[in-house]
């Protein structure tokens, strides 16, 4: 497969262009509490009990609070609009999500007007059109609609233009693949062909699981592997762990790496984000990653492990107090 392209400077919609300066770790007061939502704040659609306090507890000693998600199928106003109908802080303002960032960063690349082939929600191609692009879901293409009827029959994929490669001036600059429920064989076979004719692979993110009431589902990051095998080509990743909304949070808060703490339920992407920042990290355990989890040798470690957000509030005690965050 062709490498992995460098990693993007994102301008994200809410906090401006991400390329001003480098953050610093040294010496920083704690300005702002960013918390991932799928397994920290949320299961499924369950609020987690412990969240509201936290939260509250957060706004209360005159933090920014911020949200950051990896879940690309909501539009970022969508999604302050279900917290704050469960009765927690939110506006638009305060939500990152890898939807909202990979709007941004194809915008930056391509110009307003681009075609964007889709693979994912409504809250993707909500966020897409936002930003000026012209996208359009894989499965709404003529070439799906071929293959969903013929869908028995083997497809040959030897060629850039078969199996659905776009055959027209309005080829795709570039295929973006997030979450989808109703991923399917022609959708797939659609994404392929693009790919191969030269469209830019971008993934909003590579969760493979995320977690639900009772368990854990398919995350986007299975839809982009299936995608990346079948095109043998790998995918530009915006979301976490990549280092783009990390630098939107810290940006927000000053420049200063240390003045974060994020709170995420899984060691591969929220505390491998916030490690790789220069970020405060605590890795809260009701979400996907679990205690054994940790004793594996290449994992990320945080600087405090909590049990539930019920213990968010001596972590914010103790770097409080710490002097050297005055």
């Amino acid at each position: 497969m062709e490498p992995m392209s460098e990693e993007p400077l994102i301008p994200h919609p809410s906090v401006g262009d991400l390329s001003v300066g480098e953050p610093t770790t040294g010496g920083s007061s704690l300005r702002m509490v960013a918390f991932d939502i799928d397994g920290v704040v949320l299961r499924g659609d369950t609020l987690l009990p412990a969240a509201p306090p936290a939260l509250a507890d957060v706004l209360g000693r005159g933090l920014l609070l911020r949200y950051v998600t990896n879940n690309s199928t909501r539009h970022r106003v969508e999604v302050a609009e279900r917290l704050a109908g469960l009765g927690l802080p939110a506006e638009p303002g305060m939500v990152l999500t890898s939807a909202a960032a990979t709007a941004s960063y194809l915008r930056s690349e391509f110009g307003e007007g681009a075609s964007v082939l889709v693979v994912g929600g409504d809250g993707l191609v909500a966020e897409l059109r936002d930003a000026g692009l012209e996208p359009r879901h894989a499965r709404s293409t003529p070439q799906a609609s071929v293959l969903a009827q013929h869908s028995g029959a083997p497809q040959h994929s030897g060629a850039p233009q078969q199996s659905g490669a776009p055959q027209h001036s309005g080829a795709p600059a570039a295929v973006v693949v997030g979450l989808d429920v109703g991923f399917d064989y022609a959708t797939l076979a659609v994404a392929q062909a693009a790919i191969r004719a030269g469209a830019r692979f971008i993934a909003t993110n590579a969760d493979a699981t995320f977690p639900v009431e009772g368990g854990v589902l398919p995350g986007g990051g299975a839809l982009v592997a299936a995608i990346a095998v079948a095109s043998q080509r790998e995918p530009l990743v915006i979301g976490k762990p990549q280092l783009g909304l990390a630098r939107a949070l810290v940006n927000e808060a000053g420049g200063e790496a240390a003045a974060v703490l994020f709170v995420g339920d899984r060691l591969d992407t929220d505390i491998g984000m916030a490690v790789a920042a220069g970020m405060r990290s605590a890795l809260v355990l009701t979400g996907v990653s679990t205690r054994a989890d940790l004793a594996v040798a290449d994992a990320a470690s945080p600087d405090f492990v909590l049990e539930t957000l019920a213990e968010l509030s001596g972590v914010l005690d103790g770097l409080l107090a710490d002097t050297r965050l005055r």
